[in-house]
């Protein structure tokens, strides 16, 4: 079997992400029965940390993988979506698995899914925990796909569960309040084990307490184990100067230690992120004395997180986002507004289904003209539609068939000076950074 014959095999699934209609039904019967199959690779992995959450939480997995990494320990991690290729979803020791292993995964599942056919999550989930069995790695960090209770990430003994900050999205899967969208996060919690807890709106926080109570698992709200004070951040400039570093610094006192971190990362909300991040390590840490506060915030320094308001340091800067949601787009303007003293052109697509008007409610006041483009899915938002909103938020807007049209226009419209930001969808992100990957090759410190 060849790479490109396994990508075929794969791409053979029924692939959620990519069907025009969200799924309604999720059953994990079909995955269960193929772990079975293949001898419940599950049950032979250790040290899952299992993460879920509306925002942050593939953040958080990469911050948590880092920094275990950074204290000598072997790693896997497991993500979705991908941005550029799908070996990014499983990973060893903080990088892509190469294409022969990749292959070799298909090879080995080939069979199996003749005899029990999955979805093409399913069996990348089967594969991660297939590896990470096989590789007996330390810990294995496992970022659930969506929602938490009935994902096939699910099916794994984790001995830590982490819920980031929940907020609305795939409220047509999930449910459309924050009681229901917390009931399916909390599924992940296990009992007598323990559940880290970032920041929550009321209402989620009062049903996570209440599954709590219902798991019997032991609950460690971050905010009850941590305190941040003295945060500084470093403006973006345009041009932007050289050499440029986007840190973030604050003092902390955690579950882990205390001290001064700093982040090359954009945003302020990766101040929450790292704090969930850190109280999950001080949990291991009462097992595992070999991480220290000092290796996993050195590993935190030089951490890069692809598609998360990612800046590439090119001539006007650019800054590449996956906001889908209203929380992620609230985080996306409140970088805007710290780190950029203009307004930006905004290069935006999004799927359908999504918030998409309150996501731009909070981005529409820092956009002088936004360029509309459908990412390359068959859920794409028809532009027209997006046209409508920003028309109704006041912002001028154009529509373009293809991103690489409207990168052109927007470098035109920028003279160098105007930032540009690439937003809504992984699908775009990725799509954006496939694109400049030749000015990211060209400059090697370009990637932030």
């Amino acid at each position: 079997m060849t790479y490109h014959s396994a990508l075929d095999f794969l791409n053979s699934l029924i692939n959620y992400e990519q069907q025009p209609k969200l799924r309604n039904q999720f059953k994990l019967d079909n995955i269960r029965r193929l772990l079975k199959l293949a001898g419940d690779p599950q049950a032979r992995m250790k040290n899952i940390i299992l993460i879920a959450g509306t925002k942050g939480k593939g953040s958080v997995s990469y911050m948590i993988e880092a920094g275990l990494r950074a204290c000598g320990f072997s790693t896997g991690l497991f993500i979705s979506p991908h941005l550029t290729t799908v070996r990014e979803r499983i990973q060893l020791q903080g990088a892509p698995i190469p294409k022969p292993v990749f292959t070799n995964l298909i090879k080995r599942f080939q069979p199996l899914v003749q005899k029990q056919r999955v979805s093409y999550f399913e069996l990348l989930t089967a594969m991660a925990f297939e590896l990470f069995a096989q590789r007996k790695v330390d810990y294995a960090v496992i970022e659930v796909g969506l929602g938490g209770r009935l994902d096939a990430t699910n099916l794994s003994h984790p001995q830590i569960s982490v819920i980031t900050r929940i907020g609305y999205d795939h409220i047509q899967v999930l449910g459309n309040s924050l009681t229901k969208i917390a009931r399916e996060k909390a599924g992940i919690m296990r009992p007598g084990k323990p559940v880290v807890i970032g920041q929550q709106p009321a209402e989620a926080k009062n049903e996570l307490q209440n599954q709590v109570e219902k798991t019997g698992a032991i609950p460690f709200w971050v905010e009850d184990h941590s305190r941040v004070w003295d945060e500084a951040i470093s403006p973006i400039a345009a041009p932007v100067p050289h050499p440029y570093s986007p840190t973030l610094t604050f003092s902390c006192f955690t579950e882990l230690g205390a001290g001064r971190v700093e982040l090359n990362l954009l945003g302020r909300h990766q101040i929450e992120n790292c704090i969930i991040a850190l109280t999950t390590l001080g949990l291991i840490a009462r097992s595992e004395p070999k991480i220290t506060f000092e290796s996993v915030i050195s590993s935190f320094r030089q951490l890069t997180l692809p598609g998360r308001c990612q800046l590439i340091k090119t001539t006007p800067p650019i800054i590449i986002d996956s906001c889908h949601n209203p929380d992620s787009g609230l985080a996306l303007a409140n970088l805007l507004r710290e780190y950029l003293k203009d307004r930006v052109i905004l290069i935006y697509g999004s799927l359908r289904g999504k918030l998409v008007t309150k996501t731009l409610s909070h981005i529409a006041p820092y956009t002088e003209i936004a360029l509309v483009v459908p990412p390359n899915s068959p859920r794409a938002l028809t532009p027209s539609i997006l046209k409508g909103l920003f028309r109704r938020f006041g912002v001028p807007s154009e529509t373009y068939p293809k991103l690489s049209l409207a990168i052109t226009r927007a470098k035109e419209l920028a003279l160098g000076k105007l930032p540009i930001v690439i937003a809504g969808s992984f699908y775009l992100a990725g799509e954006a950074l496939a694109l400049l990957q030749k000015e990211l090759t060209n400059n090697k410190s370009g990637l932030c």
